[in-house]
């Protein structure tokens, strides 16, 4: 009984020490400072490519227009104290997709989608 509360109290406080650390991340994410350049009607596919890079998805739907998908993803993993890392446990995966509808060679919207 005793053995068991003292393991139970080490372990709470090394899971209240815990915290995540961010061990990978893939594509670009959209800063707020980046979505203000964007303008209806007027940005062109040439300038979004200089302003945040070239797209991870390009799409050409039926109508003509074209879909650029902006995929941002990360994996945070806990870590306790002394940089123990839990990998596999209680990672947390993060997605952002920022979507670009283009129509005749200018932006026609533009939103993030929830994945």
């Amino acid at each position: 009984m005793k053995r068991g509360l003292i393991f139970f109290f080490c372990a709470l406080l090394m899971l209240g020490g815990c915290h995540y650390t961010v061990r990978s991340h893939q594509g670009a994410k959209i800063s707020a400072a980046q979505l203000q350049e964007i303008k209806l009607g007027k940005t062109t596919e040439t300038e979004l490519f200089s302003l945040l890079g070239p797209p991870s998805k390009k799409e050409i739907k039926i109508d003509g227009n074209i879909v650029l998908l902006y995929i941002y993803s990360q994996t945070e993993t806990p870590t306790l104290p002394g940089d123990f890392i839990l990998y596999g446990i209680l990672e947390k995966d993060r997605e952002e997709v920022f979507e670009i509808v283009m129509k005749n060679g200018f932006v026609q919207s533009f939103h993030f989608i929830k994945p």
